[in-house]
């Protein structure tokens, strides 16, 4: 390994304090090394997890050869792994987090499984255009479990095992612990050895459907302990974007750190050429993906509004007097159980313990909270146990009031520490470090409410770090004062307050961390009266504004807010405040035109108007608005350079007298759109105190 790094500094950075590759560290290890058998990837902002991956012990050939059994294999994947640990380079597989990284272990483990199994090579230099095509094709329309064949080879090996009366080199056997004064044993199938022996872990078999099923159905005749039914709801054909174009990615920033710094790796897995350099991911990834697998990019307004206003009540109304009910609760607990252990009754410590939870939950239902509208019937486990309530949905509403007023990603929130929000000139500030793009810390402004959430979140956690010494919000304090990681769940947050979160499609909504992001994003450029794109672009934090424009562009999934830019554009055009010079307003006029004189009835007519200018991409500039992104009429805009549109003024400079611009009789910013009733609605009114 102890190759000069001169050769290689256009690929890293910081490499004037070291010399040569030996020297680079991957700065998520944990009491390990390069060298060691075992890495230890310690995250340093979310909660404190680590990663473990084992190169001794892993399977990849397809009758359980291991990794370390192929030359050059386990360096192979180590040394890509270091490089996208320490490169500044994102083709080559720049990597921000221990997370990500090992998710980066697992593609590629998972890659060369894929290579002796399917093209049988286990030599990255045998690869050619054929495997390549293979190799994108399979990748881009199968699932891991598809390509790999894991469901018929998992079935076939399980018969062939039973046909040949092999169980009992399968089987564990165990004390039951069901009972304690009982010499019972239970039998268990040895999940570990049998995956080992396919290659895979134990993990990746769970989803094969008809495997699961064929297991339960023979072991639980034979007398086996299995859990569930065998039923594995998993749909094995469906292809996310966002797992294709991972895994491409992956793959092909092996490739081209193997390409160009071949020296790095044994001669075996060096490549004659950049094999995948010409294939663009993103675009093939959107391309394939399985459309009943493309997560919902937006949260229905119905649920959105809903969910916010209830968390927003949490935050505001809610949040001290359950605080300090589960504190009292907590200490009634204490002496219930002090009491019964001092006075000589008979049963176990269990027993104890339980009759102090059953007399807490007693005193809870006698001194109900009067400004709490939800169920508190019990003091611990249950779904309305108040340390649920506390623990779980308190944590929870606090979550979706910072994920949704601050558009922070997954691991920025949950990596706040004490002390990340202060006020300064009347303005509140939020602390977060910048996960992409190396931004480091930054500080965003915010709301109050935010505030509030975070000071909340700081109580909560605040026994937590200090008995773990790790100042991070997302712990909490249980029934038993044990300390631990907390535990938000947005979908039973909205079960237990009522509020009905169903898709487009009547389904169940799933919350996805980034739909927060895109929410706040189109809601501040098409509700807000001034939005400026590079100002959104700033505060997202994004590396360039194209990224900005997929998000308010980008009609995938976004069925819900399409209306309201829609709308907007609608009221721009008919509203009396818009001059009768204005070519785009003119044209966009005479479509509506036709649809006014169709006998249809007005709530027609504005879907039809609708559909009519979702094709229109709106800017908003100090004095009017402008289409000049749209691609049908782009080139037509006089200020078009670089393919960035110069967003100032309609009225004077380089966007005088545009094509693509709309002006208004005065700025939009002094035009009153609506009268909000904020009264109505806690979310208003906490972004009108904000």
């Amino acid at each position: 390994m102890a190759l000069p790094i001169v050769d290689y500094v256009y690929f890293f950075s910081d490499f004037d304090t070291r010399s040569d590759i030996e020297s680079l560290k991957i700065r998520w290890f944990k009491d390990c090394s390069y060298d060691s058998d075992i890495w230890v990837l310690q995250d340093t902002k979310n909660m404190k997890r680590t990663y473990e991956i084992n190169w001794v012990n892993t399977p990849v050939g397809p009758n359980g050869e291991q990794l370390k059994e192929y030359y050059g294999a386990v360096k192979l994947i180590k040394m890509s792994l270091l490089i996208r640990a320490s490169t500044t380079d994102k083709r080559l597989g720049m990597t921000a987090s221990a997370e990500s990284l090992y998710r980066a272990a697992i593609i590629l483990l998972n890659f060369y499984r894929y290579l002796l199994l399917i093209p049988k090579i286990s030599n990255l230099s045998s690869i050619n255009s054929f495997v390549i095509d293979q190799l994108v094709t399979d990748y881009s329309s199968k699932g891991l479990m598809e390509r790999l064949d894991l469901d018929s080879r998992a079935v076939n090996r399980f018969t062939e095992i039973i046909s040949n009366g092999n169980i009992a080199t399968y089987t564990k056997s165990r004390k039951s612990t069901r009972y304690i004064n009982t010499n019972s044993e239970k039998l268990e199938f040895d999940n570990d050895k049998f995956s080992f022996e396919l290659g895979v872990s134990v993990r990746a078999l769970q989803n094969a459907p008809k495997y699961q099923l064929l297991k339960y159905k023979i072991l639980k005749s034979l007398g086996y302990g299995l859990k569930g039914s065998g039923v594995v709801k998993t749909d094995i054909d469906t292809q996310s974007e966002t797992t294709i174009r991972k895994s491409l990615s992956a793959v092909s920033s092996l490739i081209r750190q193997v390409y160009l710094m071949p020296e790095l790796f044994t001669e075996n897995h060096r490549v004659e050429r950049m094999w995948m350099d010409d294939i663009k991911a993103s675009k093939l990834s959107k391309k394939k993906a399985t459309n009943s697998n493309i997560k919902t990019r937006n949260i229905p307004r119905n649920v959105m509004y809903a969910v916010m206003d209830e968390s927003i009540r949490w935050v505001i109304d809610y949040a001290t007097s359950l605080q300090n009910q589960f504190q009292c609760a907590q200490q009634i607990y204490k002496e219930k159980l002090e009491n019964l252990k001092g006075n000589g009754v008979g049963g176990n410590d269990e027993s104890k313990s339980h009759y102090a939870r059953k007399l807490t939950a007693e005193w809870i239902r006698e001194n109900k909270l009067t400004n709490f509208p939800h169920p508190i019937t019990t003091y611990r486990h249950q779904t309305t146990s108040l340390e649920q309530i506390v623990n779980k949905h308190l944590v929870s509403a606090c979550l979706l009031v910072i994920f949704a007023f601050t558009a922070r990603r997954r691991d920025e929130v949950y990596g706040l520490k004490s002390g990340c929000v202060y006020e300064e000139g009347g303005l509140w500030y939020l602390i977060v470090d910048q996960e992409k793009f190396n931004q480091g810390e930054r500080a965003l402004p915010t709301l109050k409410v935010v505030a509030k959430a975070i000071s909340i979140l700081e109580d909560l956690s605040a026994q937590g770090r200090t008995a773990s010494q790790f100042d991070n919000l997302m712990q909490v304090t249980d029934a038993n004062s044990k300390h631990g990681g907390a535990w938000p769940n947005f979908n039973a947050f909205c079960e237990y307050v009522g509020i009905e979160s169903k898709d487009e499609k009547g389904n169940p909504f799933s919350f996805a961390y980034h739909q927060f992001r895109r929410f706040l994003a189109m809601a501040y450029y098409y509700q807000y009266r001034d939005p400026n794109l590079f100002t959104l672009n700033w505060f997202l934090g994004h590396e360039s504004i194209e990224m900005t424009m997929e998000y308010i562009t980008d009609s995938d999934g976004q069925w819900e807010m399409q209306q309201v830019k829609n709308e907007r554009i609608i009221d721009l055009i008919e509203d009396d405040y818009r001059p009768d010079l204005s070519l785009v307003g003119d044209e966009i006029a005479e479509l509506f035109g036709v649809i006014e004189g169709q006998s249809e009835k007005r709530i027609s007519k504005m879907e039809d108007k609708g559909k009519l200018v979702d094709k229109y991409v709106l800017n908003f500039v100090q004095d009017g608005a402008c289409f000049g992104l749209t691609p049908d009429i782009k080139k037509r805009s006089k200020c078009l350079e670089s393919d960035a549109i110069q967003c100032s003024s309609a009225t004077k400079g380089s966007c005088e007298g545009c094509l693509n611009l709309l002006p208004v009789v005065q700025p939009i910013n002094q035009i009153n759109v609506t009268d909000l009733v904020w009264s109505s609605s806690p979310m208003l009114e906490a972004l009108q105190n904000g």
